[in-house]
């Protein structure tokens, strides 16, 4: 496949110039002007409020290759009422071309005595991804919750877009889909071949162009994603990510105590320990294999094969 770089002729400048469109002036203590037609803080406003020329801003802004020391770069980030995450995504998009600043094991997978754990695990559901939201890794329980999609080589932002329309309109889904794209933007790598072509992909969808466009990056730590089981429906899991080493996470699934959710991912695992349910294969058909996306399914690092990677074989391979 041809990869085709998004369209960001500097990802600094782009993400300046929609965080400024993002803020109110009233938010900033500015006075509110019933005539002013301009959509956020105006370029003189945010280099006020954060100590700095304005010719000087607006070189970088424009994206004229001006680097920022650490002072001015934390000074923009309070004009623009930056998080922590989006300060430190600032940060980075400042020191651009450094690969220290990703904090990334180059060619690195996960530890072998990792894998070994959560592959073992049938009580809870569990997988590991890259920065680029690549599946590495998904454990029976998991592969069994979300059949056909949390499998090796499959893509996260990938299958996340995969979604019906009737899907996008639950609020879990709008909130896992914000979720996604944030956390695709905060720990990829524009250089990164990979993550240009996940983006590339994503940018042809609506719903994924409207939430790029937003520049908004955070860390993955949690969240919530609706699955479907039988008898149940679609019901939201609770997720929560455990870093494994810097560029890889774990994420563990679970039903918030007392949930539909809790109830139905027990009485699965129950299943899977007891024989009534079975691992599905890996190129099981999904409700959206049709989908335009769905034929980049298995196309990241690893490809469709056995999630017991790192020289664990499956039981079935053992036997």
């Amino acid at each position: 496949m041809e990869i085709v770089r998004p369209p960001e002729r500097s990802a600094l400048a782009s993400f300046l110039r929609a965080r400024r469109a993002a803020l109110r002036p009233e938010e900033v203590g500015l006075p509110v002007d019933p005539r002013r037609r301009v959509t956020g803080l105006r370029r003189e406003e945010v280099a006020r409020l954060a100590g700095i020329s304005v010719e000087y801003y607006r070189r970088v802004e424009q994206g004229s290759g001006h680097r920022m020391s650490l002072q001015v770069c934390a000074s923009i980030a309070r004009a623009l009422r930056l998080d922590r995450a989006g300060a430190a995504y600032l940060h980075r998009l400042a020191t651009a071309g450094s690969e220290v600043t990703y904090e990334l094991h180059q060619d690195e997978g996960p530890s072998p005595e990792l894998v070994e754990l959560i592959t073992l695990w049938d009580h809870t559901a569990a997988y590991i991804i890259d920065r680029n939201q690549d599946v590495l890794v998904s454990n029976d329980l998991m592969r069994a919750v979300a059949p056909g999609y949390v499998e090796v080589g499959n893509n996260v932002g990938l299958m996340q877009f995969e979604a019906p329309p009737e899907l996008r309109a639950a609020p879990s889904w709008q909130e896992g889909a914000r979720t996604t794209v944030s956390r695709l933007r905060y720990h990829g790598s524009p250089a990164d071949a990979r993550w240009q072509e996940v983006v590339a992909l994503l940018l042809e969808d609506e719903d994924f162009a409207d939430l790029w466009q937003r520049h908004e990056a955070h860390p993955l730590t949690s969240g919530r994603a609706p699955n479907h089981f039988d008898g149940y429906g679609w019901v939201d899991l609770r997720w929560q990510v455990l870093e494994a080493h810097p560029g890889l996470y774990t994420l563990i699934c679970y039903g918030t105590p007392g949930s539909v959710g809790e109830r139905a991912l027990a009485e699965l695992a129950a299943g899977l320990r007891e024989g009534r349910v079975s691992v599905p294969d890996g190129a099981v058909a999904t409700p959206t294999s049709g989908s335009r996306l769905s034929r980049y399914r298995g196309t990241g690092p690893g490809g469709p094969r056995s999630v017991y990677s790192q020289g664990h074989d499956s039981p079935a391979a053992g036997s």
